[in-house]
């Protein structure tokens, strides 16, 4: 299975322009805070046919300049979410043909269970523990009902200096739009801590839940259903699933993803529908971010205060759409929609 995509908007002091954009999901998942991993990747997607000739000899040339369990599964992830196209045909038929280590390396085409087949394989060559995973998961879909649709998918986990952690490459190399592969790589689906893998991932085997407290089918299928945007945004699972434990609860805001721009919500609502007249305080830190609004109804409400690399303020909420939106330098008077609420 693979992600589908999402919408991403920006404004202008004259217009609203709409667009869609191919938003790869998950956050708090990303790689670990070593500086040699962008070096790394570099070289990982720098292999060449000769270096491909084998599973051997492809394992010994990603991991020949790693150090360590988690930078050799990081060059076996990049390469793989960067060599291996999704096989959106065949997942769309039903039909989707041989996802063996071999084609799959022949062919670079396959569904999910070719994915993580490979993963493991170039794992095992490379002198490490790792796992297919098999089960269901649900990436933002939603069948005419408004239910979350579920798919069978399988992923894996992988023990890193004694460690099992979850990796999933299928959502990790790109996602479908309009019945077409956008390769697109996303690295928060490497080492995606387990809390947050719960909210969207269901493994057949509740072991590889990696929780004491396992939960069950039917409590998996009544999460509400979470975009991975509000992992990236750095708000935490706990946090998320208080928030929709609260009787008022009405489901999350409209996520928006603003391309290759670090931002945390330090602070903001995870409701989607406001309370008319109520004031809530808002908070974003970036490093990249010269301005952030509120809109009411398309219009300027409140830009926040800017300290640092810190934006915050309060906002009473009115009747409408309320919107958050962030500007990047240079933009003059662009901004990008950050997330989306609706006030009663």
């Amino acid at each position: 299975m693979l992600k589908s995509f999402d919408q991403t908007r920006k404004i202008s002091a004259i217009a609203i322009a709409t667009f869609l954009i191919i938003t790869l999901g998950s956050g708090l998942a990303e790689p670990p805070k070593n500086p040699r991993f962008a070096a790394l990747e570099k070289h990982a997607i720098s292999a060449k046919q000769a270096d491909e000739a084998d599973f051997k000899t492809l394992a010994n040339f990603l991991v020949s300049k790693a150090k360590g369990d988690k930078e050799k599964a990081w060059c076996i992830y990049r390469w793989v979410t960067d060599r291996i196209a999704y096989n959106v045909e065949g997942f769309l038929t039903k039909n989707p043909g041989d996802n063996s280590v071999e084609t799959v390396l022949k062919t670079r085409l396959c569904v999910c269970e070719g994915y993580s087949r490979m993963f493991a394989k170039l794992c095992e060559e490379a002198g490490l523990e790792a796992t297919k995973v098999t089960g269901v998961a649900r990436s933002g879909g939603k069948d005419s009902s408004g239910k979350p649709v579920f798919e069978s998918h399988a992923w894996n986990a992988v023990k890193l200096d004694g460690k099992w952690e979850l990796v999933d490459s299928t959502f990790g190399a790109g996602s479908v739009d309009k019945k077409a592969f956008v390769k697109n790589f996303e690295p928060m689906f490497f080492m995606v801590p387990a809390e947050q893998m719960r909210f969207t991932h269901f493994p057949e085997d509740s072991k590889w839940q990696l929780q004491e407290k396992t939960i069950t089918r039917e409590e998996f299928d009544k999460i509400p259903l979470v975009h991975s945007g509000l992992f990236k945004l750095g708000i935490s699972p706990t946090s998320i699933l208080k928030a929709t434990k609260s009787s008022s609860f009405s489901g999350f805001p409209e996520i928006f993803d603003v391309v290759k721009t670090k931002i945390k919500a330090v602070d903001v609502p995870l409701n989607a529908k406001l309370k008319t007249g109520q004031i809530y305080r808002i908070a974003i830190e970036s490093p990249e971010l010269s301005k952030v609004m509120v809109l009411s109804n398309d219009k300027p409400l409140l830009t926040l205060t800017k300290q640092g690399m810190a934006f915050a303020g309060q906002v009473r909420a009115q009747p409408g759409t309320l919107l958050i939106a962030v500007q990047k330098p240079n933009q003059g008077n662009e901004y990008s929609f950050l997330l989306r609420y609706q006030v009663e």
